[in-house]
């Protein structure tokens, strides 16, 4: 079967691919193919070709990269309408990130055929852009983190994240119905699990959280940003 091959040689090839785009996520799924997978599915591996970009329609995929030592670094949570997959094509001809099913999953794949046929739609171009956008914007905020803050500020900062998906209490609190794991905690910030468990227990005390081994994580935002700021 004819399928084209990812060839770019420049950046301003990459861009011209962008710009013909012409569809935002809410017309993407009649244009990729959607599939079901259960969790620990690995929708791509390191190594994999770049071929295809992935919009999640129902429950939630991980991706995460491997550091030069072996450990694993979650760079990214991505939930119903979420994006993900998305690299510079000009750059790399293979993946350099795993993807993971961590809830089961509806997601849409679009290969190069689904794009050039989304892009003669003309619609939603700003949309699609604006979600590149979001993915680049969220991993230099975690470059950032990782090479200033100190993990006491990645754990606050990672939850001040969390509780902007949770449900506002009337106390002020949020309510995460979703809390991951403190292992999962640990893969995002760049540490151990340990330390989370020993941070948390720690937030715990100072009123900033409050958990229970079994049930929901409740956050206080206001308080947390506080304790982030003098520190």
């Amino acid at each position: 079967m004819f399928r084209h091959e990812f060839a770019f040689t420049t950046h301003g090839q990459c861009s011209a691919l962008m710009e013909v785009i012409r569809s935002g996520r809410a017309h993407l799924p009649q244009f990729g193919r959607s599939e079901s997978y259960p969790a620990g599915h690995v929708v791509y591996d390191y190594g994999d070709a770049v071929e295809h970009l992935y919009l999640v329609e129902e429950g939630m995929v991980r991706t995460s990269v491997l550091s030069p030592g072996g450990r694993e670094l979650v760079t990214g949570i991505w939930g119903a309408g979420d994006l993900f997959g998305q690299f510079c094509l000009c750059r790399q001809g293979e993946r350099n990130e795993r993807a993971t099913v961590i809830q089961d999953a509806k997601i849409v794949r679009m290969g190069v055929e689904e794009l050039l046929e989304l892009a003669a739609t003309g619609d939603g171009a700003l949309a699609m852009l604006q979600l590149f956008c979001q993915r680049i914007s969220v991993l230099e905020q975690q470059v950032a983190e990782l090479a200033f803050a100190n993990v006491r500020t990645r754990l606050g900062l990672l939850l001040l994240r969390l509780a902007r998906e949770g449900q506002g209490q009337g106390d002020g609190s949020v309510l995460l119905r979703e809390s991951p794991t403190h292992e999962e905690m640990a893969l995002r910030i760049g540490t151990t699990r340990e330390q989370v468990s020993a941070i948390l227990a720690q937030f715990r005390k100072q009123g900033l959280i409050a958990y229970q081994r079994t049930g929901p994580l409740r956050i206080y935002p206001e308080r947390l940003q506080e304790h982030i700021e003098a520190v």
